[in-house]
């Protein structure tokens, strides 16, 4: 196990990822504070109002802008391009630096290899979207912090198990498309492809579009996320291409 936790920490103390992290977070940040300022302003009251003061019916305005934060598409575009860089830092850009050789020269299999960085690639990618959406929640609506997990009881379990498919999606692709790659340019060039395609096509039936309009109806009373469509893609195919990635990463060298 030590041996693990010392690669793991190799993993998750890259610089560069650190780095992405960093202004991941704040960019996606950003985006969701002016997203949310704006809902706030055409609702006419100003955010930190005591929840008592405005009664059901802003309550109810509250519980929509935050659960908007979680269903922008600028965002999720935005997400997407840096999850598939996190993949293509994490599977492709040590070989095409040389480091693989180092690393691989180890006393580690590639099963090993596989897992920590994708258990590294995991921790990244839900930090970078979850860590955004708490923070603006929290202080933009700081003074009913108390009230909104009642507020968002409705909606935020089904959403929050939304994005949860969303991020595996997205993460299944990068890394499949960063071990098949020959560099970390086409990677990445290759899976925003994959995750662009349907917007551009106007496709809602596959992901990311397919998750993204289901979170913005979560909570309705004729809506569930427990259903083939969105347990297929969400589960189903993340499994298929993570074994994919595995079968991959054990058949081919560092080069």
């Amino acid at each position: 196990m030590g041996r693990l936790y010392t690669l793991f920490r190799w993993e998750m103390n890259d610089l560069i990822k650190a780095i992405l992290l960093f202004f991941g977070i704040l960019l996606a940040g950003m985006s969701m504070k002016q997203s949310l300022m704006g809902v706030n302003n055409s609702m006419g009251f100003a955010s930190g109002t005591d929840i008592q003061l405005f009664g059901a019916s802003r309550s109810t305005g509250v519980s929509t802008a935050i659960q908007g934060l979680l269903s922008l598409d600028d965002v999720w575009t935005l997400l997407s391009f840096l999850v598939l860089l996190l993949g293509a830092l994490t599977f492709r850009y040590d070989r095409d630096s040389g480091v693989a050789r180092s690393v691989y020269s180890l006393p580690y299999s590639n099963d090993e290899i596989f897992g920590v960085k994708l258990l590294s690639f995991f921790i990244y990618g839900f930090l970078m979207i979850l860590l955004p959406f708490v923070y603006v929640a929290l202080t933009t609506y700081a003074s009913i912090a108390g009230y909104l997990p009642e507020i968002t009881s409705n909606f935020l379990g089904d959403a929050l198990l939304l994005v949860t498919f969303l991020v595996l999606y997205l993460i299944s692709v990068a890394t499949l498309v960063s071990l098949a790659s020959p560099n970390a340019f086409l990677a990445f060039m290759v899976g925003f492809a994959i995750i662009y395609a349907p917007r551009i096509l106007g496709n809602s039936s596959i992901p990311p579009q397919l998750f993204i309009d289901a979170i913005s109806r979560s909570g309705s009373s004729n809506f569930t996320p427990f259903t083939a469509q969105y347990l297929g893609w969400g589960l189903l195919v993340p499994l298929a291409l993570f074994a994919l990635s595995w079968v991959l990463i054990r058949r081919r060298d560092v080069v």
